[in-house]
């Protein structure tokens, strides 16, 4: 794909956006499956927020240290923190529906 789309944002910026909206509800879901967490139900802010930190040290702290084909970067942590407010406000407005 990368020969049709040649936009750097759609290389790079775009998955880090998808992060927390792709990954977080598949982990939620092996939590409740686990028993850590109520099933079938919205993620919480401190859900998004933990889940945003942990991830965000992890991709942009640690891997960086451990292989050097990782980098950190904060624009990356940017991305997923704007992606997780997209997210957390699609859930938060899906809840208050009936």
């Amino acid at each position: 794909m990368k020969s049709v789309f040649d936009d750097p944002f759609l290389h790079g910026t775009f998955n880090d956006l998808l992060l927390i909206p792709a990954a977080l509800p598949w982990v939620l879901w092996v939590q409740s499956k686990w028993g850590w967490r109520p099933p079938d139900t919205y993620p919480t802010s401190g859900e998004i927020v933990g889940h945003l930190l942990v991830w965000s040290v992890i991709a942009e702290g640690v891997m960086p240290l451990l292989s050097p084909r990782f980098t950190a970067d904060w624009r990356d942590v940017a991305a997923y923190a704007v992606g997780a407010g997209v997210a957390a406000g699609f859930w938060m407005n899906a809840k208050r529906r009936p």
